[in-house]
């Protein structure tokens, strides 16, 4: 199996998107220019959430489900600069142009979507990997987030949004994060740590126990149908609970000194289960505030949000990323041990700062904590970028499957 251009590509772009995300950040936790606006803050997040991850997820498809040729690399750039035009409208603040390029960037996820469900269906459902089903669910949960989304923006530009249909926000956010995150995480954590590895059935009930997670969670927030959160958490909590049971031998036997992806991949899990963990009381803070968002603190919020966006997806991106060059030579050897420990102690910081201290928000340049925790991720991440986009630019066209370990 060979890893065609169009995934390299996509890391690429997806890459270079992340770069304003890791900035943005920094200069938000630092406060070196004040507080940043609520534009600025929703660049911040889409650039990360679309531009970083989404692309990132995109390029693992094509990995996996084997696409190749010009046309895909040439969706691949048409989908970066529809992302990029979408999370630079969020910068601009004009509702217009984020309900237009909205709705352009939900035809490009609905596009991949359809070409990864043609792969399986061609395939065959019942002969499709763990990962690969994890894709294509959580792919699925991914439409069913963004359109949720979409709908906001539509609603914003037509000064239509009110207090009874504002809730599509915490659903559209809960099925990003409850569902298509940590489902994908999940699959590609396990591509991972177990290289040929095949479908069972342990993996098949991980990958539909956390689908119907994600999607009782948004339905739950949509409708305000508590039981339907209930249902969620008990779904959310057997689905992580199988992958810490599957996956737990081969996270505690990873090589933690070795610079490979494995590492990466083994660390989130613990992340993924601190999620579970924030994402249980969200919900059960949301039910004690009657889906009453603005009495749940910043600093949670903002905590579940960097556990999953950084703890979890960044490091099994970065972890994808490792496994694909694997066989190439490695530009800045020594970064591999910078971009691992910064990014995660520095992760692991920031999040704790923000659930016991809370965010920086108000505070004067380099006078909270967070101002001097975020930039140890952000730095790190900063260096992750350069580092591999040196590698990827001196990749193949196409690259070699790591053998089995």
């Amino acid at each position: 199996m060979t890893y065609p251009a169009g995934a390299t590509r996509a890391f690429q772009y997806g890459l270079g998107i992340f770069a304003l995300t890791a900035l943005l950040g920094l200069t938000n936790a630092t406060k070196i220019f004040g507080d940043i606006d609520r534009n600025t803050l929703l660049t911040h997040l889409h650039s990360g959430t679309l531009g970083w991850i989404t692309m990132g997820v995109f390029g693992i498809a094509i990995a996996l489900f084997g696409g190749n040729g010009t046309t895909i690399t040439r969706n691949v750039l048409l989908s970066a600069l529809a992302t990029a035009a979408y999370v630079l409208a969020f910068w601009s603040g004009n509702f217009y142009a984020r309900a237009i390029f909205g709705a352009i960037e939900l035809a490009v996820i609905v596009g991949w979507w359809w070409w990864v469900v043609q792969r399986t269906t061609s395939e065959g459902y019942g002969r499709v990997s763990n990962p690969k089903l994890s894709v294509v669910l959580g792919l699925t949960t991914l439409v069913i987030g963004s359109t949720l989304g979409v709908i906001v923006q539509i609603l914003y530009a037509t000064n239509n949004l009110n207090e009874q249909n504002s809730v599509l926000i915490g659903a559209h956010a809960s099925a990003q994060v409850g569902g298509y995150l940590i489902l994908v995480a999940a699959g590609v954590a396990e591509w991972i740590l177990n290289p040929g590895g095949g479908r069972t059935r342990g993996g098949e009930i991980q990958s539909w126990l956390l689908f119907l997670a994600g999607l009782t969670l948004a339905i739950g927030f949509l409708a305000n149908v508590q039981p339907f959160l209930l249902v969620s958490n008990v779904l959310q909590v057997a689905g992580i609970v199988m992958v810490a049971v599957r996956l737990g031998g081969r996270v505690l036997g990873a090589a933690w000194g070795a610079p490979t992806g494995a590492r990466h991949a083994a660390i989130a899990i613990p992340f993924m289960v601190l999620g579970l963990v924030l994402l249980v009381t969200l919900v059960q803070m949301s039910i004690a505030a009657q889906g009453d968002f603005s009495k749940i603190p910043p600093g949670f919020l903002n905590a579940l949000n960097h556990t999953m966006f950084v703890g979890l997806s960044t490091n099994v991106l970065f972890g994808a990323l490792l496994t694909l060059l694997a066989e190439r030579p490695r530009v800045w050897p020594w970064a591999d041990h910078v971009i691992f420990w910064g990014l995660n102690v520095g992760a692991a910081s920031f999040i704790a700062v923000l659930i016991f201290v809370g965010t920086s928000a108000g505070s004067a340049a380099f006078s909270h904590p967070v101002a001097f925790t975020a930039p140890i991720m952000g730095l790190s991440a900063l260096l992750a970028i350069v580092t591999y986009e040196m590698r990827l630019a001196g990749a193949p066209a196409t690259m070699r499957e790591p053998a089995p370990a």
